[in-house]
């Protein structure tokens, strides 16, 4: 259960919230059989709960998929997937995953993202890396670390899209609360070098300069892990196909003196495909977490 933060009179006259999702790894497959750790055959029912759960909440201002929203780069499974997603009551935004696309198929990141244009309203970028201001007081930041040749487990980040997020990160507006969001960790949950970004030090190298609090949510390891190293929160997300079956729901308020996150894993109400994925995943330890990776209170004080 998350406890409430109390603030002082001043501190909420100013105080801006915003709510959001953060599905990830949905790995949404109509063909493919189930693999070792993966419930392939089950990714439609499972964002169908997901979904269903979220519309059932109140004052969400969007949600986010954060990479490998399909499990192979095809045509009929990205389109499928827009449309399951079309039936949220939210507007959805979306995070490119070493998955979802590939240079040797028609789903490269050029068309993909002419897809998501087509099928989703919302979503108005010609670019697989954008920014977008959700509401006053926070700018969200959409980062693209998959690699433009091929296909890999491992990230980068081009020059280009460095020398733009130093660009975005300098346009903060005074008082601003920073939201990034990728589908490879910039502070992995755990070690695995063919899984990293290979240059995440220079991505480190842009965000260490700027003193604002800065939230990065990820996913990609299938973990639950909440970490806050100084100004910088860094969120990952399990998947849905794979035990626990979760999601986030952040709450995030946004005043005078500090930035508050209030964040909650939600997991599936279809508990026999659960209980399938914890028997999949050796008990599930690993991807669980700590209670305090999956629902905890954050609070990152603004500098002066």
């Amino acid at each position: 259960m998350i406890l409430p933060v109390i603030c002082d009179e001043q501190a909420l006259a100013f105080g801006k919230q915003l709510n959001f999702v953060q599905l990830s790894d949905t790995h949404y497959s109509l063909t493919r059989g189930d693999t070792t750790y993966k419930l392939l055959t089950k990714s439609k029912p499972l964002l169908e709960d997901a979904i269903k759960q979220i519309n059932e909440r109140k004052k969400i201002n969007f949600v986010i998929l954060t990479g490998d929203g399909i499990d192979i780069p095809e045509k009929y499974d990205i389109c499928s997937l827009a449309d399951d997603l079309n039936t949220l009551k939210y507007p959805w935004y979306f995070v490119i995953g070493n998955h979802d696309t590939s240079s040797y198929t028609d789903i490269n990141k050029k068309n993909i993202i002419k897809i998501i244009n087509e099928k989703n309203h919302d979503y108005t970028f010609n670019s697989t890396y954008y920014s977008f201001r959700p509401k006053k007081g926070f700018k969200a930041i959409v980062l693209d670390g998959a690699v433009n040749e091929g296909r890999a487990s491992s990230g980068i980040i081009p020059e280009e899209e460095l020398n733009w997020l130093d660009d975005e990160m300098k346009d903060v507006k005074r008082n601003e609360t920073v939201l990034i969001f990728i589908h490879f960790p910039i502070l992995p949950p755990y070690d695995s070098k063919n899984h990293e970004i290979v240059n995440v030090q220079d991505v480190k190298n842009i965000l260490y300069k700027y003193k604002m609090p800065i939230a990065i949510f990820s996913g990609h390891y299938h973990m639950t892990k909440i970490t806050k190293r100084g100004n910088i929160l860094h969120v990952s997300t399990p998947s849905l196909i794979g035990y626990p079956n979760a999601f986030r729901i952040v709450e995030v308020e946004n005043t005078r003196k500090e930035t508050i996150f209030k964040i909650e894993l939600v997991e599936t109400g279809l508990k026999e495909l659960q209980s399938k994925t914890k028997i999949m995943a050796l008990g599930g330890a690993l991807y669980y977490g700590r209670p305090k990776d999956r629902n905890a209170v954050i609070v990152i004080n603004k500098r002066k």
